[in-house]
């Protein structure tokens, strides 16, 4: 007979305050009591279901019309309503079938590549000698511009890149986690002037983008695979549903899905390989002995397997998607248990990375980890999420950041001071508070 997840000792009220004020604390706790989940009531709404055990996890992302997305509300709806990153239902088929070419075959080639020479220009910038720079910031300014070049057709140019990692800064600020989550729904939930603006900015910018895309397809531009081009394609014809804010809304999207998680993992992989110099020395050797003195290609990526190995290592212990979320629709058997209709659920990365019943020493960085075990085959480890709705991007990410570290540690020396990444803001992405500061040399 199903039962419902068991509920934290302490009144309901407490425990969502604590997820909402101190989020990573309360999950690691709850990660080592529960084996398979919790269920934390919450004043005026279903409960706050946060799960632990990967199988269960696995089973109910792999179940996306029982437990869909949560619609995008609020500040979130602000930029983008219904991208593919927040569509159900048809809509979501309808994008994901449009969408699909521009991340397979060529395209995974083709987005390695441009970042690798974004990569190799940003060397080329450092080479000049020792300098002190925000290195979440020049991670986004480099990946912001291969996701519009690659995504978009069109590199939107380091002024705008600089702009856009602001905008994304203050969007961070506005996402942050608080006690807020703990409010009854009906309670009300202001947004800046400043976040306003920033959201006006980043829809204005896809529309720009758009609009110039029409312009040049109609004087007879040459199209392409990527995936503005097949939206607009897409758009015409009379069968599928594809409205103008439709696409500025998948544009939006994926201006900041495009680069945000790359960005952040890129910064979190060169701090650790900063704390660890014995595998930074593995990935430069290897960089070394596979790209000799030429920029990387995709073509290197077989050969570059201590440096794929630290970077999916980085993934599982800085998951730049640290949680995945959904809600219940109707009563919902899972397992052994029934989620209430409604409910709130979490799986997060965070804590099933670093429990101790899947990864042996979790605290540790270990590339070598993933020498011994396949990382597709760790239920435990779902860094880009699982089922039907698993990112798309995925290839990219694996692809394009993997030449980077090479790129870059082969020739320098990032190092990052130990405390840098105590200060995390939790949003749906786990960003640095105020960048992270970094030296860059010349490697020896």
């Amino acid at each position: 007979m199903s039962r419902s997840l068991p509920a934290p000792p302490d009144a309901g009220l407490l425990n969502a305050v604590r997820f909402g004020s101190d989020t990573f604390r309360f999950l690691e706790g709850v990660q080592a009591r529960f084996e398979d989940g919790t269920a934390i009531p919450v004043p005026g709404r279903p409960p706050l279901v946060v799960l632990t055990n990967p199988e269960l996890i696995e089973a109910a992302l792999d179940r996306r019309e029982d437990f869909p997305r949560v619609d995008a509300q609020g500040p979130a709806a602000m930029i983008a309503e219904q991208g593919l990153v927040q569509s159900e239902g048809e809509l979501w088929e309808q994008q994901r079938s449009a969408m699909a070419p521009a991340f397979a075959g060529e395209q995974v080639a083709a987005y390695a590549n441009t970042t690798a020479r974004r990569a190799d220009r940003l060397a080329e910038t450092w080479a000049a000698g020792p300098r002190e720079l925000n290195l979440h910031r020049a991670m986004t300014a480099m990946t912001i511009r291969v996701a519009s070049e690659i995504l978009l057709g069109e590199d939107i140019g380091q002024e705008r890149a600089d702009q856009f990692h602001e905008w994304m800064a203050v969007a961070g600020r506005e996402f942050e986690f608080d006690v807020e989550v703990a409010m009854p729904e009906w309670v009300p939930t202001p947004t800046s002037e400043e976040f306003e603006t920033a959201a006006e900015g980043i829809r204005g910018l896809s529309e720009e983008m758009i609009d110039r895309r029409r312009a040049a397809l109609a004087d007879g531009g040459e199209a392409s695979s990527d995936m503005l081009t097949l939206l607009l394609q897409a758009a015409k014809n009379p069968e599928v549903d594809m409205p103008d804010e439709q696409i500025r809304d998948e544009v939006a999207t994926f201006l900041i899905a495009g680069h945000e998680t790359t960005a952040l993992s890129l910064t979190y992989t060169l701090s650790l390989l900063s704390w660890n110099p014995e595998a930074r020395r593995r990935v430069r050797e290897e960089a070394r002995e596979v790209l000799g003195d030429g920029p990387p290609e995709h073509d290197d990526l077989a050969d570059l397997k201590y440096t794929k190995r630290a970077y999916r290592e980085a993934l599982r212990l800085y998951p730049p998607a640290w949680a995945v979320f959904r809600q219940a629709d109707g009563d919902q058997p899972l397992g052994d248990y029934v989620i209430e209709d409604g409910s709130a659920i979490i799986t997060p990365q965070w804590s099933v990375h670093r429990d101790d019943r899947h990864f042996d020493d979790p605290e540790t960085f270990d590339p070598d980890r993933w020498a011994r075990r396949d990382p597709n085959a760790v239920d435990a480890y779902f860094p880009f999420s699982t089922g039907p709705h698993a990112c798309i991007g995925r290839g990219f990410a694996l692809s394009g950041a993997t030449l980077v570290l090479a790129r870059l540690v082969r020739d320098f020396d990032v190092d990052v001071p130990e405390n840098a990444l105590d200060d995390l803001r939790i949003t749906p992405t786990l960003r640095p508070v105020d960048g992270v500061d970094a030296t860059v040399r010349p490697a020896e």
